[in-house]
């Protein structure tokens, strides 16, 4: 499986207060790795992108829906202000949390319970992440990690007709891969050409976060003097975790979160799976 570091800063930034200007959201405290910040959510928005995509797993388990588990979370971290040390910012929040659950009765004393607890908490948490992309149009990026966060995400797949190959299209990236490609057969006598390559999408936020770094495969044929040519680009959305300190940036939060949803995928709350879009230009 291909490894691929996304970089979270800007949804997390938002996230965290972006949306401070919309006059309709509701303030809530929301806790992302632990750190206990203001966000403001629409309160239309709520039902649609975060309970109804809420895991039937988590009310069998512990009788309670992942955003019901986040907000006892919310509770504990604001009565407990060692949780609030900004070091360990997973493990000794997370697991003093499912600790604190087993007192209180909210969940048994078993390791399958508290694994669950875990998995809804950091689930819920990164649903608000995804709230908070979708409003400030970060497309792409909120519905791949939307699809992530789910126990059994099937490959995803779209065509060239598709708003998401369209998105492609309009990179300059594309637009790059492209004129290699007609600069390759110009005034050669081929009718017919395919390679494959790889590159980084980083010319806007939303693909950036969406796939980063992918592959492609280019395919080429000539008939009545026109060319069509079809590009597939396909990824594995998943994440690796980062040190602290690392040459990809100087920003601390920026590795803070990158770190925090390869937490995620460990624990099975971020699940990876396969994309592949599919574009096509004739000239």
């Amino acid at each position: 499986m291909k490894r691929v570091t996304r970089i979270f800063l800007p949804m997390f930034a938002l996230a965290l207060g972006f949306m401070v200007s919309v006059p309709t959201y509701a303030q809530e405290r929301i806790n992302i790795g632990g750190v206990r910040q203001e966000m403001r959510v629409v309160e239309s928005y709520e039902p649609q992108t975060l309970m109804a995509k809420d895991d039937l797993t988590f009310k069998r388990t512990l009788g309670m829906t992942d955003r019901q588990v986040l907000r006892i979370y919310e509770e504990y971290l604001g009565t407990n202000i060692s949780a609030m040390s900004a070091d360990d910012f997973t493990l000794k929040k997370l697991e003093g949390f499912t600790n604190y659950a087993v007192e209180a009765g909210i969940i048994n004393d078993t390791l399958a319970q508290k694994a669950v607890l875990t998995k809804a908490v950091v689930r819920a948490e990164f649903k608000l992440v995804v709230a908070g992309g979708e409003l400030c149009k970060f497309t792409t990026a909120s519905t791949f990690l939307n699809h992530s966060l789910q126990d059994s995400p099937s490959d995803l797949s779209y065509g060239s007709s598709s708003s998401i190959a369209k998105q492609l299209t309009d990179s300059s990236e594309y637009t790059t891969i492209l004129n290699e490609f007609k600069r390759s057969v110009t005034g050669k006598n081929v009718t017919s050409k395919s390679y494959t390559g790889s590159t980084t999408l980083n010319s806007s936020k939303d693909l950036h976060l969406a796939y980063n770094k992918v592959s492609y495969s280019v395919e080429g044929k000539k008939k009545n003097n026109k060319w069509t040519v079809k590009i597939t680009f396909t990824d594995t959305y998943d994440f690796e975790s980062q040190a602290w300190k690392n040459a990809m940036t100087d920003s601390k939060i920026v590795t803070i979160l990158n770190n925090y949803a390869a937490y995620a995928q460990k624990i099975g709350a971020i699940v990876p799976f396969n994309i592949t879009v599919t574009t096509e230009t004739t000239y």
